[in-house]
């Protein structure tokens, strides 16, 4: 049964209102990803060479990508690009591939460097555990406290990111430095198109998955156990609208949300249990999953919203220089705020 709080904003109370509301977000499944070669962009040469410039200049002067004065620097062509990534990802596809850095000649500084000013040119870049996270295994098990996915192996399952009742990041981002020697594979599934496929068959659950469900979610250097309360006030529905932005939102990790209804000690019920098998279910429909390797030097961003991803469980090399190595970043909410009409060079040709 759903935890009984009061409905907050966002809530949905009319199921099929929300296909009409949502005309304007992307849904798909994978043969459209497949089909389309819009969202993978080459990162045009002038872009690059200014970001290398802008890397030398900083480093000759003993600052780091992440220095003040870089965040001051505007780069040449960088706004184009991103309004061509902001109608991908809110209109086309919810998803942008970029490609073109080479980490192997242009180095790891400089890849940082593009994609934090890409992360401003798009928004404000959230500085929640650094304005970007390392993920590679450190050899933890997420089944202790306090340990994210994204510190191990394990394939976490499709999920968006943020557990946090108060956190909800627009855009994820997340650029690949190394692969693992096997596994890591990336997967995407889009959400509106699973809340589509429920209304049309299984209404009963996508109505579930639109009432509360509580969350476990990681507190850094955490002393003692919560309170109830606390616990309980980290609850949300799987499907929002309207309250990070104008349009659905998803917001869904199965393991947190078993872990915190665990910890609050009141645990999911039967119901509970069918409506997040049948969600799980639509993601993970033979249409519906869309898989790729990153490569190094890749740069993929999400519509948060409505892109849930997952990763593959893999197996590293030993040697530590070689082991799978990516880098995340958050781009806040804002970055949906402003208009985004089509660009009229969609194929960026002109810079």
């Amino acid at each position: 049964m759903p935890i009984l709080t009061e409905p907050s904003i966002g809530h949905i109370n009319d199921l099929a209102d929300v296909i009409s509301k949502t005309q304007f977000q992307p849904a798909w499944e994978k043969h459209n990803l497949e089909t389309n070669p819009h969202w993978k962009i080459k990162i045009p040469d002038s872009i690059l060479s200014s970001v290398l410039v802008l890397n030398h200049w900083l480093e000759a002067r003993g600052y780091r990508w992440d220095s003040p004065e870089a965040k001051g620097i505007t780069i040449k062509n960088l706004d184009l690009l991103a309004h061509v990534m902001r109608y991908h990802l809110t209109r086309t596809t919810g998803v942008v591939l970029l490609s073109g850095f080479d980490v192997a000649e242009f180095g790891e500084s400089a890849g940082r460097l593009l994609l934090s000013q890409i992360g401003y040119a798009l928004g404000s870049v959230l500085d929640k555990r650094g304005l970007l996270y390392d993920v590679c295994d450190r050899g933890q098990d997420y089944r202790q406290d306090n340990v994210l996915f994204s510190s191990t192996c394990t394939s976490p399952g499709y999920h968006t990111d943020s557990t946090d009742a108060d956190l909800m990041p627009g855009i994820v981002a997340l650029f690949c430095l190394r692969t693992a020697r096997e596994g890591g594979v990336n997967r995407l599934a889009n959400t509106l198109t699973a809340y589509q496929r429920l209304l049309k068959e299984q209404p009963e659950v996508l109505r579930r998955l639109c009432e509360t469900f509580i969350r476990d979610k990681i507190v850094v250097d955490e002393i003692g156990t919560r309170s109830l309360s606390d616990r309980m006030r980290n609850s949300f529905p799987v499907f929002e609208y309207g309250r990070w932005y104008p349009g659905l939102t998803c917001r869904y990790m199965r393991y947190w949300i078993e872990a915190g209804h665990h910890k609050a000690e009141l645990p999911l019920t039967d119901e509970d249990i069918f409506a997040l098998d049948q969600f799980e279910a639509a993601l993970n429909h033979e249409d519906s999953t869309y898989q790729l390797q990153l490569q190094p030097g890749d740069m993929i961003f999400l519509n948060n919203h409505l892109i849930v991803h997952d990763r593959t469980e893999y197996l590293d090399w030993e040697e530590p220089e070689k082991k799978r190595h990516l880098v995340r970043m958050w781009v806040g909410n804002n970055a949906f705020q402003r208009n985004a009409p089509k660009p009229d060079d969609m194929q960026l040709s002109h810079i």
